[in-house]
């Protein structure tokens, strides 16, 4: 029997210090893309149906700079209570108001996750010789924090001291992109911090997945691009956690290769061999199977949150990998014997 018992959301609005309004009884319809790149902030939005007139204008009119999203589920106290929590949170972009129908108004709202931080961010600062990497973080650091974003986890950094001074200038988003590959890690902007992760490091433990904990339909594995999962709203899952997919109580669909694939035995010709009128076809490595998981265990590398408060939508579709899987690596990774 399912645990996820009556839709919880809220959607908190505040201004530069904090204070502002909270909406949870109206009519909103949200769509919030998270994935893991550094060069694209998590981006949100939000359509707030009937809101009273000074309430519309308070957005409209600037007041209001950030936006805060709770949802999933409230539960049922003997199959373990509540789940529900933050799932967004990004500072708002624009806000436009507008009429659907003779009844029905609406304010719009796009937002960014530290959207500030990530437009406006940059470095112009000199490092003296003997800096290490950790001096660099440090410093790009200061400059996200005048636009409000705060140092979440970071992995070890790297103690190789730099015999000569460095000259930082350019966007700061860029420079972190430095940090990363110093630290073997990928980041990414999660609700105003800046969160980094080693390779094998991830934002929270498996979280279960069959029917009876949310999933809904079947997941399918796809060609080259990893495992499409599609499950109700979880606040426990994010953006590189992991999700466990029991094996034997959930079936994978497996995508059908394109007929030109087949027709051509699944390859490309890749080389001419002059010996009489034959070629060589080498497998096409964008018409393979991604991997599927033995122990069931899959990053979630994108997370695609769609909700209608008074309607039927409430879904994460997640794009994933197989722990452990070579589906993504580089050629160049590949005849490193680089792993995840």
């Amino acid at each position: 029997m399912t645990v996820n018992w009556m839709r919880h959301f809220e959607l908190q609005l505040t201004d530069d210090s904090g204070t502002g309004i909270t909406l949870s009884d109206l009519r909103v319809v949200f769509n919030i893309d998270c994935f893991n790149i550094s060069s694209q902030t998590s981006v949100g939005t939000f359509k707030i149906y009937n809101l009273a007139d000074d309430t519309a204008q308070k957005i409209v009119g600037q007041g209001l700079t950030r936006i805060r999203v709770l949802a999933g589920y409230d539960g049922l106290a003997e199959r373990g209570g509540s789940n529900h929590g933050l799932i967004y949170s990004g500072d708002i972009r624009y806000a436009s108001v507008g009429r659907e129908s003779a009844v029905d108004t609406y304010v719009l709202i796009q937002a960014g996750d530290a959207d500030l931080a990530f437009s406006n961010a940059v470095t112009v600062h000199t490092l003296a010789a003997g800096y290490t990497v950790a001096d660099m973080n440090r410093v790009l650091m200061q400059d996200f924090a005048r636009y409000g974003v705060t140092e979440g986890r970071t992995p070890a950094m790297p103690a190789k001291v730099y015999p000569r001074g460095r000259v930082l200038f350019g966007k700061t988003r860029w420079l972190m992109d430095e940090v990363a590959r110093q630290c073997n890690a990928s980041w990414m902007f999660v609700d105003g911090q800046r969160v980094m992760l080693a390779k094998g490091e991830y934002m929270h433990e498996a979280v279960e997945l069959n029917s009876e904990t949310g999933l809904v339909g079947t997941p399918t594995q796809t060609i080259g691009k990893g495992l499409n999962v599609r499950c109700l709203i979880n606040p426990k899952i994010r953006t590189n956690g992991l999700i466990r997919l029991t094996q034997g109580e959930v079936i994978i669909n497996q995508q059908s290769l394109p007929a030109a694939e087949v027709a051509k035995g699944s390859g490309r010709i890749a080389e001419s061999i002059k010996s009489g009128n034959r070629q060589a076809a080498l497998p096409d490595p964008k018409a393979r199977l991604a991997s599927i998981a033995t122990d069931g265990v899959y990053i979630v590398r994108g997370i695609n949150y769609r909700g209608d408060t008074r309607g039927q939508e409430w879904y994460m579709d997640m794009v994933c990998e197989a722990r452990g899987s070579r589906d993504i690596l580089s050629a160049s990774e590949l005849n490193r014997g680089g792993d995840e």
